[in-house]
């Protein structure tokens, strides 16, 4: 069963005669908002297809936070606008768009993360929680929570390793407030109304003292772990997904959940942990400093589909990493692979609801030119797409319009991410190298000229036999010949590009014109 089968199938059993579920994720736009927090969103959203899938109705809702306050500026931001640090401590909501593109700072960074599920064809149903807030949506929240402060700092104590302080209890405040002067977070709760209608504070940034009445002042919000139960209970949320420190002994999710079962009266919803993802090379990604890659960079390179397919894939809690080295090709010919054997019925269990999941265009989706195959050739014409059109088809490939895209997707990747694959043929015959070439070597390259020159059709398969036939030794074990292989590649590469590596060999001599090949390998 699919992980996400197995939490419907629980949700359904837990409450079974519920109209519709609804699946959470949130995420505060700290930064731009990077592909491991993509796992948030889609955790819930295969969740909601299994629903579907069980014949339920489901509702993926999704908060973006920023109402949060800004902790610390990333370092991409720093470098545009190097006095950016003037607004932490201010909502992200209230803070410009260092770029001049959007209302706010946190509008910029929404907008970037939905233009891209947009693209994957992810339509969740949005809260914008700086609306919410100063609207006045969670005021009632915001007023039972100040009228029973004390019994949540009691709550939140149990979680804590050192004892509680009467008088810490007694000045104990659930919320943020928010300075109307200077739009900070740097206040100090003086005071709080036993029935939690009126508040007073002092801002420590600029001074200024105030005091408010709940129901008018909308510059207050709930702390995290207050606040999460509490929107538990508004949105009336049936499944939402964290990050596994959220499940740990004393984390959130633990802590929101005694709250809101013992102070708030409501059911918290089923959780479930999911793993951090990496990128290559770079680590852990995190928004708030600026070291991530974007789903919008991801899909320059993977299709939607595939990232898709990949977060379906994976249980939450397996963590797994985005690779830009070759592992890229693998993803896409196990993708391709498999995506036949769905199409003809032949899956598992398990991947068939996969490539249920995953699928924009679901069964109708048209095999693609593989993606290493585009890659071999696409360099040599400057990924040009009518050029390489009618290089596959001397190979019996065809290329059709909607190869296109995968084409761009091959091309962003080399020329971003493997520049050393840009292999483009030599002007004249590398003279230099031949000279360092042993007789043998000199015998061979002379057999290859003979047969580009003396057949009219080549292709692939052919070229690949004559190869073996005029490189391997009988005499020889296996090992021996393959050893003698890549001695062989390497020296017809260098003649060709000047380079020890090259794209796959029978491919490139089969589709490109031989007049161009000839003359860099006759002497």
């Amino acid at each position: 069963m699919h992980w996400a089968d197995r939490i419907a199938k629980e949700l359904i059993e837990k409450n079974p005669n519920k109209e519709e579920y609804v699946c959470a994720a949130g995420i505060s736009p700290s930064g731009s908002v990077h592909i491991g927090n993509f796992r948030d969103i889609a955790t819930s959203l295969y969740v909601v297809k299994a629903l579907e899938r069980q014949g339920k109705k489901a509702r993926l809702l999704f908060s973006w936070d920023e109402f949060d306050r800004l902790r610390k500026v990333p370092s991409n931001i720093a470098k545009i606008a190097p006095d950016f640090d003037k607004y932490l401590g201010m909502p992200y909501a209230m803070i410009p768009d260092p770029h001049g593109v959007c209302a706010s700072y946190a509008e910029y960074n929404e907008k970037e993360f939905e233009k891209s599920l947009e693209e994957m064809d992810i339509h969740p149903d949005y809260r914008y929680q700086a609306k919410n807030y100063t609207a006045g949506k969670y005021t009632e929240g915001i007023i039972f929570a100040l009228k029973h402060r004390k019994e949540i700092y009691d709550v939140l104590m149990k979680y804590k390793t050192q004892d509680s302080d009467e008088g810490e209890r007694e000045s104990y405040s659930p919320v943020n407030v928010y300075c109307d002067n200077c739009m900070k977070d740097t206040t100090v709760v003086t005071s709080v109304s036993d029935d939690g209608e009126q508040l007073s504070y002092r801002c420590k940034c600029c001074g200024n003292e105030k005091t408010v009445n709940v129901r008018d002042y909308h510059l207050i919000k709930l702390v995290w772990k207050v606040d999460w139960p509490m929107r538990w209970g508004v949105e009336g949320v049936d499944f939402e997904p964290g990050g596994i420190d959220h499940a740990a002994a004393s984390g959130s999710y633990v802590v929101a959940s005694d709250i809101a079962k013992s102070i708030l009266g409501v059911t918290p919803p089923s959780f479930q942990g999911y793993g951090w993802l990496s990128i290559a090379g770079m680590g852990d990604m995190h928004s708030s400093t600026g070291n991530n890659i974007t789903p919008e960079e991801i899909l320059k390179v993977y299709e939607p589909d595939m990232v898709r397919w990949l977060f379906a894939k994976y249980a939450p809690t397996d963590g797994f990493s985005f690779n830009f080295d070759d592992t890229i090709i693998r993803h896409y010919s196990e993708f391709d692979k498999n995506l036949e054997l769905y199409k003809k019925g032949e899956l598992d269990e398990y991947n068939t609801a996969v490539y249920d999941m995953c699928l924009i265009d679901g069964k109708n989706t048209r095999s693609k030119v593989p993606f290493g195959v585009l890659a071999s050739v696409s360099t040599i014409v400057d990924f040009n797409p009518q050029s390489v059109k009618e290089i596959l088809a001397k190979v019996g490939v065809e290329f059709a319009e909607e190869d296109k895209s995968r084409l761009l997707r091959v091309k962003n990747w080399i020329t971003k991410y493997q520049p050393s694959k840009l292999y483009k043929l030599l002007s004249e015959k590398n003279v230099e190298y031949y000279a360092t070439m042993d007789e043998e070597e000199k015998q061979v390259t002379a057999k290859l000229a003979e047969y580009l020159e003396n057949n009219a059709e080549i292709y692939e398969k052919d070229v690949q036999q004559y190869l073996y036939s005029i490189i391997n030794d009988e005499t020889l074990t296996k090992k021996e010949n393959i050893a003698r292989q890549q001695k062989f590649f390497k020296v017809f590469y260098n003649l060709l590009f000047g380079t020890d590596m090259g794209p796959r060999l029978y491919l490139f001599l089969a589709a490109i014109d031989k007049q161009k090949l000839i003359p860099l390998l006759k002497f």
